[in-house]
């Protein structure tokens, strides 16, 4: 019985999204993102951060899918606050492979420290000191209400506050067309729990929008979490109205 709502609601859920337009960022950001990913595709140190992250699966919602969205949005915010020079390249460099393995530990108590181990542990070798500084210091800081630390260090601090804010993009849209279904998958959710912690959870995601770090944020993310939203209202719904019929 669940599993016919859950195909039912992902179904209706991509009915919903396919109506919305896409958000700015990705028309305003096209050359950033395609740059994002072509370094993605000829970095080799990336390239194993991606396959270890495929390898991984799906932690408490947060799938391959996830991590990789999130590594090449906060590349390309890296490109399109810094411009796209040689430093701002390793930079964004820096950002993909956060984005990758950012969640790499997410069902484990305080995963963004098991993540950063992780990192210092399997790439040590392969990049210098000062990136796995900057990489390790970004996934500490990606959490969202809590405080995070600040360093006298723009690079330092842009790769960081970029890795947050694509991050949080995805709890716009695709918080309800991916996240929602792969945690009732992973963590044995039922619909019943969803539907009575749906208002309290909407309204938690709404609140992301003020803390949007880089400028790129600022200005993109709240469309994301609008539409976040339009389509929860539409969700919560189509939830309820399943729960009638049965």
């Amino acid at each position: 019985m669940q599993q016919d709502v859950v195909t039912r609601g992902k179904q209706f859920v991509k009915s919903v999204a396919v109506t919305l337009p896409a958000p700015k960022f990705y028309v305003d950001s096209y050359l950033h993102l395609s740059i994002a990913r072509k370094i993605a595709q000829v970095s080799s140190v990336v390239a194993y951060c991606a396959k270890c992250m495929r390898k991984k699966g799906t932690a408490l919602g947060h799938s391959y899918y996830h991590a990789e969205k999130v590594a090449i949005e906060s590349a390309a915010i890296v490109l399109k606050e810094k411009g796209i020079t040689r430093q701002s390249i390793q930079l964004a460099m820096r950002a993909l492979i956060a984005g990758f393995l950012h969640d790499y530990y997410r069902e484990k108590k305080d995963h963004p420290a098991k993540a950063a181990e992780y990192v210092q542990a399997h790439l040590s070798h392969f990049i210098p000191k000062n990136d796995i500084d900057a990489i390790t210091f970004a996934i500490l800081n990606h959490e969202a209400f809590k405080e995070y630390q600040i360093v006298d260090n723009s690079d330092i601090m842009l790769v960081s506050n970029a890795l947050y804010d694509a991050d949080k993009f995805r709890w716009g849209p695709d918080n309800f067309i991916y996240t929602i279904w792969d945690m009732i998958a992973t963590m044995n959710i039922s619909i019943n729990d969803i539907i009575a912690h749906f208002p309290k959870g909407v309204a938690h995601i709404n609140t992301i929008r003020h803390t949007f770090r880089t400028k790129t944020g600022m200005d993109y993310g709240p469309e994301f979490i609008d539409q976040g939203m339009l389509i929860a209202e539409k969700l919560l719904q189509f939830l309820l109205d399943q729960e009638e019929l049965n």
